[in-house]
């Protein structure tokens, strides 16, 4: 090869090396969506650079609707861990900043409810400008919910299940949460992602009607909800005498007292309930399936998780869940898949016991399967060097 040719033919590759670092450097300082929590979680750092650059935006052109919801929600994520009454009036000054610049928006009424003022008129004047926007559907059910509007919360669960906002595998998920609980139970649950689907599927589907499902949480900080939810179910439990201060402490006394008058009342937990909520139970928590039963005596855990596995679960989405792979809630689906692997490898071990090796086998394999999907190296070994 000529010398000449040789110099063009480093020149061009070091033209392509540049023009790709160009563009990666151009894609990183590019404003991206910030999706809500329900959808999908970033790092802290990730919501900052996303701030400067959606506030960018917003110079650019003070009428970009898109750019203040994004600015709004990259601040919002960014701020957690500041002080309180800084992050309120942080958020307060965004709206107020939306309210100037774009008044005649839905994204200012709905940032108004959303950010404190739950005045269900500002959720309508939104509506009326943006009916088909899904994040209203979520505020419209939690509202109705919580005040006892059976009817309109109705309504709004089949909206939000028609616009398909919802991964259909997180769909799937609750339906086996639900379908791990007894009949009239109570099931305690973390957050969005365990409460509205299941609302949903009750509402539109008819799915498992006769569970009573409680965030935790709201029902700490809300106690006239609670007693409203528990009054339908007829236990007359003195709420008001139960903790203000800590909600694992509140937890055990609410459950203890529901067990105590009432014990024929099945009780379940969440799997996605936070360690710090249920930290005060937990030694009464037996795995039965996607969840746990509460029971202050021993229980055959293992015959439940194998009727519920094996009968009351859909677990072929678990595997094959088509076009989701695309959706920008499956990386957090693959986290919450991680869920299963509590009953799955407890069924391993009972089979493994009992000498049929090729059950035991299936139920590990599903295991590292779906640790391998949410990419949880420790996890795939620790499943992986499980002898028993």
């Amino acid at each position: 090869m000529s010398k000449s040719k040789t110099i063009f033919l480093v020149i061009s590759l070091l033209i392509i090396i540049f023009s790709n670092y160009l563009y990666g450097q151009s894609q990183e300082n590019s404003p991206k969506k910030v999706y809500r929590y329900c959808y999908v979680i970033k790092s802290k750092d990730w919501y900052k650079n996303q701030e400067k650059l959606w506030k960018i935006e917003i110079s650019k052109n003070p009428n970009n609707e898109d750019a203040w919801y994004n600015y709004f929600f990259a601040n919002r994520y960014a701020s957690f861990g500041m002080d309180e009454n800084e992050r309120k009036k942080l958020l307060n000054s965004i709206v107020d900043d939306i309210g100037k610049a774009i008044p005649d928006s839905y994204l200012y009424p709905y940032l108004r409810y959303y950010n404190g003022e739950r005045k269900i008129e500002h959720l309508e004047k939104a509506y009326q400008l943006k009916p088909d926007c899904a994040d209203l559907y979520w505020d419209f059910i939690q509202y109705y919910e919580l005040n006892g509007m059976k009817q309109q919360k109705k309504k709004y669960c089949e909206k939000l299940y028609l616009s398909k906002d919802i991964i259909s595998s997180l769909y799937d998920y609750n339906f086996n949460m639900l379908n791990s609980t007894e009949k009239n139970s109570i099931l305690f649950t973390n957050g969005d992602n365990d409460n509205y689907p299941a609302w949903v599927l009750q509402e539109t589907k008819g799915v498992r009607q006769d569970v009573t499902v409680l965030n935790v949480h709201t029902v700490f900080v809300l106690r006239d909800y609670l007693k409203i939810k528990l009054k339908e179910r007829e236990l007359n439990i003195d709420v008001d005498i139960l903790s203000k201060e800590d909600i694992a402490t509140f937890l055990k006394e609410l459950v203890s007292s529901i067990k105590n008058i009432y014990p024929e009342t099945p009780i379940h937990i969440a799997p996605t309930v936070y360690y710090e909520y249920k930290k005060e139970v937990n030694d009464k928590l037996f795995t039965t399936g996607l969840g746990y039963t509460y029971s202050e005596e021993l229980i055959d855990n293992l015959a439940l998780i194998k009727k519920n596995l094996e009968q009351n679960l859909r677990l072929d989405h678990l595997e094959y869940n088509w076009y989701n792979e695309h959706h920008v809630s499956q990386s957090m689906m693959d986290r919450y898949n991680l869920n299963y692997i509590p009953a799955f490898m407890e069924l391993a071990k009972a089979y493994n016991s009992s000498g049929e090796f090729e059950s035991a086998k299936f139920w590990k394999d599903k295991s590292i399967f779906l640790a391998k999907k949410a990419n949880d190296e420790d996890l795939i070994k620790k499943i992986e060097d499980e002898n028993w």
